[in-house]
């Protein structure tokens, strides 16, 4: 009849009652869900592209990329912009922050690569499964990501901790030595004082036990570093400066003790003088500033910047680089104390035994660059040059980055410093030349060359030390030798030629005199006279 609908079979009835299974999408098992997953963790983000989150995946994939063509740059065609960024607070923070939010994102990619790409219905072993690779991948995700927000973030803190901020109230004007293409373009050698404080607990106040110029061709690299006995007297300031008119004749405090004359005692005394400190240029350190002008003027260097270390601090900073290596040419005491007046002293509690490539911990290190008992003060500073020589070798990318944490906490309590951070990018370009180039030391001693601690001829010093930066060059026979006045050095009876020879290492031959006593111009063997090339190889002493 018409109206009336044709009578439903049975097994169509059937069909709508019974659910029909849900088809799997083609191609889809856990296996590719599992393999899609391991490859957002590889690449981020990569998994997604078979997904409805493509667009996401796509943008993550782009800036790990991006980042990894950045990083490439600023390490090889443009260091110039990626020390800039390394020497900028502002920069690491950002890219802190940045590096946690991307590791972030990171890990939803991996999540969500899992969650859509495997087969639905899941089996429970398939879902326990996934949560596993997923809780895996993104640990191996989120810890380097963490680890590398919080280095730069200890980076950002240690730049603005350690280093010279011009628009700080107490800041100083950021002198130019060049422009963006040659940041050294007015500066051939660049000076920096380097002091080492002894604040310890039988001291009053803060000593500068370590007083030395490194003084670097900003060209090559090659470093000299000058090295002055703490007990050398009479320091003289530069010539017009307000300090001068106090000290006309060189620093000296009437009626005072011996030991209050001494240029490990300028740091708080000049400082602490009556009138003197209102006569002292800006800085963040008035104290380290007095041995700029002081050192500076006493050699004929222009000393450009101090960088300053506690010396009980100087522990933490060698255990942070994983020691330090020297060769040891004869036992070095571990504490003990000179006999001196009627205090008979007392001996070490042990001694660093001689052999060569000796690795020492930050403690042993510590009293190989101090310890004085049965030795001299002369002993004492070869060994600190040998130290930084040491350091200046064996630092390296390897070694910073394994450590890299417990340095920028020891660098910011123990480091004090006057370098701006604007300059940092040119320097830490400059320190890798400075690692492969010739180190040389020269040290003023008693006796040796006319140079007396009580009563120093400067004019003499300063001589030396523009023949020790540019020594004769070895040139044919009847042409001229290159020289160069060092940077703010008094003119010298040197005639400086436009040509400009790289030093070559001084070399002291080694001679035994009688008796074991060194003369002057000679050296017993493991004690180098003063300006010797290679003082810090092994010479074991008979």
């Amino acid at each position: 009849m018409s109206g009336e609908s044709a009578p439903s079979r049975p097994h169509d009835a059937e069909r709508a009652i019974v659910p029909r299974p849900r088809r799997r999408a083609r191609g889809r098992t856990f296996g590719s869900a599992s393999a899609l997953t391991i490859a957002s963790a590889l690449v981020p983000g990569l998994g997604l592209a078979w997904t409805r989150w493509r667009s996401f995946g796509l943008v993550l994939t782009l800036i790990a990329v991006g980042a990894a063509v950045a990083v490439a740059l600023g390490a090889t065609v443009a260091r110039g912009w990626g020390l800039s960024v390394i020497a900028s607070p502002t920069w690491l923070s950002g890219l802190a922050w940045a590096l946690a939010a991307f590791g972030l994102a990171w890990v939803i990619a991996i999540v969500a690569t899992q969650l859509l790409t495997r087969p639905r219905p899941a089996r429970w072993w398939q879902r326990l499964f996934g949560a596993l690779l997923v809780g895996v991948l993104s640990f191996a995700v989120v810890l380097p990501s963490a680890y590398g927000a919080r280095t730069l973030f200890d980076t950002s803190q240690l730049v603005r901790d350690v280093f010279q901020d011009p628009d700080d109230p107490g800041g100083v004007v950021v002198p130019t030595f060049g422009n963006s293409a040659d940041p050294w373009a007015h500066k051939p050698r660049l000076n920096v004082l380097i002091l080492g404080a002894d604040t310890g607990d039988d001291r009053v106040g803060t000593r500068t036990d370590t007083v030395m110029v490194a003084s670097i061709n900003t060209r090559t690299g090659d470093t000299v570093l000058f090295g002055l006995p703490r007990q050398t007297e009479r320091l003289v300031f530069p010539q017009g400066s307000g300090l001068a008119t106090i000290w006309p004749n060189g620093y000296h405090l009437a009626g005072e003790p011996d030991g209050e004359q001494m240029l490990n005692a300028m740091y708080e005394n000049v400082v602490n003088h009556p009138g003197a400190k209102e006569l002292i240029p800006a800085s963040k350190d008035p104290g380290a500033k007095v041995l700029e002008l002081a050192v500076g003027a006493s050699l004929g260097l222009e000393i450009d910047y101090y960088v300053m270390a506690n010396l009980e601090g100087f522990v933490e900073i060698i255990d942070a680089l994983g020691g330090v290596t020297v060769n040891i040419n004869r036992p070095v005491p571990v504490g003990g104390k000179n006999p001196s007046g009627g205090d008979p002293g007392f001996p070490p509690d042990r001694w660093l035994p001689p052999g060569p490539d000796q690795h020492l911990n930050g403690f042993d290190a510590l009293w190989y660059a101090r310890g004085r008992y049965h030795t001299d003060d002369y002993d004492r500073m070869r060994r600190q040059r040998c130290v930084i020589k040491a350091l200046s070798r064996q630092v390296n990318l390897t070694t910073v980055l394994s450590n890299y944490e417990a340095l920028t906490q020891a660098g910011r309590t123990v480091v004090q410093t006057d370098v701006p951070n604007s300059l940092l990018p040119a320097l830490l370009d400059l320190a890798t030349k400075v690692r492969t180039a010739p180190l040389r030391s020269v040290s003023f001693q008693d006796g040796h060359e006319g140079f007396s601690t009580g009563n120093p001829k400067w004019d003499v010093v300063r001589e030396r030390v523009v023949a020790s930066l540019d020594p004769p060059a070895v040139a044919p026979s009847g042409a001229p030798t290159a020289s160069a006045s060092p940077s703010g050095a008094p003119t010298a009876s040197r005639t400086p030629t436009p040509a400009r020879t790289t030093p070559t290492p001084a070399r002291t031959t080694a001679t035994p005199s009688a008796g074991g006593t060194a003369t002057p111009g000679t050296a017993t063997p493991g004690t180098p006279a003063p300006g010797a090339g290679d003082e810090c190889s092994y010479n074991p002493e008979a």
